[in-house]
């Protein structure tokens, strides 16, 4: 069995967002195939792009400051924050620090989703 830690390589590395992500629970080993846990790491002026998807989406700031636009309105959310995000919500987001921006995210499929993120 192998031992998840944010010490071994990255599972995603995204060049053009400055984005490196470990899975900590992937969905497919998690119970139901509904959740999934993991923890991204954007480089400054990281970013991710504006999307949604069928599932709800939780992140805690661990690290630095994130600037996310989240169904049209946008705040900074700082270490210690706790944001979620609504089944297809739209969302978008970018590291506004000089520094590393850790967040922990925990992706959850309601059972009537159809989204396949992370089964493939």
């Amino acid at each position: 069995m192998r031992k998840d830690t944010i010490k071994r390589s990255p599972d995603i590395k995204v060049l053009e967002s400055k984005n490196i992500a470990w899975s900590l629970l992937p969905r497919r080993q998690s119970s139901g195939c509904n959740m999934a846990i993991l923890v991204q790491r954007f480089e400054p002026g990281g970013n991710f792009q504006e999307h949604s998807h069928d599932l709800e989406q939780f992140l805690y700031i661990n690290k630095g400051q994130i600037e996310m636009t989240i169904g049209g309105k946008t705040e900074v959310y700082t270490e210690g924050d706790f944001v979620s995000v609504t089944r297809n919500e739209s969302h978008s987001g970018r590291n506004v620090s000089d520094n590393i921006c850790e967040l922990i995210v925990i992706d959850y499929w309601p059972a009537d989703s159809q989204d396949r993120i992370g089964l493939d």
